[in-house]
């Protein structure tokens, strides 16, 4: 290739790259909210069993593999123990025994860390399913007759084509912890 075929490509290399990153300003600008936009909700997508659960994004901190967590005497069952996180001393609740669907015994498929206020616990889930936007117009608050044993704990029901997806309310979960 010759010196002026290898400027000529730099050249275009550079633009494409200036055209690529983002600009403060169009950052700015992506997070807002545009008229006519519908609103979504961001969503940390799980599953225990067959039944696909969710936390908003916001109450979400991190996902870790299973480890051995430290059990401790004279708490609930629900609560598998204490697990340290950077240094931080985490509680973590078996999610399947606390909303009544599931046994005692199981090993998790992953953790996530979820944080309300400055206060952090981890919940066993069988397996992720993504980050998912969803609109906020799927979001359908219960009705109040719901009989199933995790109704205290749902802020609502997505309902996105066939599936339907069951949030979380972190802040309650949490509240049992304490």
């Amino acid at each position: 290739m010759g010196i002026k075929a290898a400027k000529t490509s730099n050249a275009r290399l550079s633009a494409r790259q200036e055209t690529a990153a983002p600009t403060e300003d169009s950052y700015a600008e992506s997070l807002e909210h545009k008229p006519g936009e519908e609103e979504k909700i961001h969503i940390v997508s799980f599953f225990l069993g067959n039944a696909e659960y969710a936390l908003e994004v916001t109450d979400a901190v991190e996902v870790l593999r299973p480890r051995e967590v430290t059990e401790v005497p004279r708490t609930p069952e629900f609560i598998r123990g204490i697990l340290s996180v950077r240094g931080e001393m985490v509680p973590v609740m078996d999610l399947k025994l606390r909303l009544g669907i599931g046994e005692a015994g199981q090993r998790p498929g992953r953790i996530l860390i979820a944080a309300v206020e400055d206060i952090k616990a981890g919940f066993t889930v069988d397996r992720l399913a993504g980050v998912k936007e969803v609109p906020a117009s799927s979001l359908e608050p219960l009705s109040g007759g719901e009989q199933e044993a995790d109704a205290p704990f749902l802020k609502g029901l997505i309902r996105v084509g066939d599936a339907t997806i069951r949030l979380l309310n972190a802040r309650r979960l949490i509240e049992f912890i304490l």
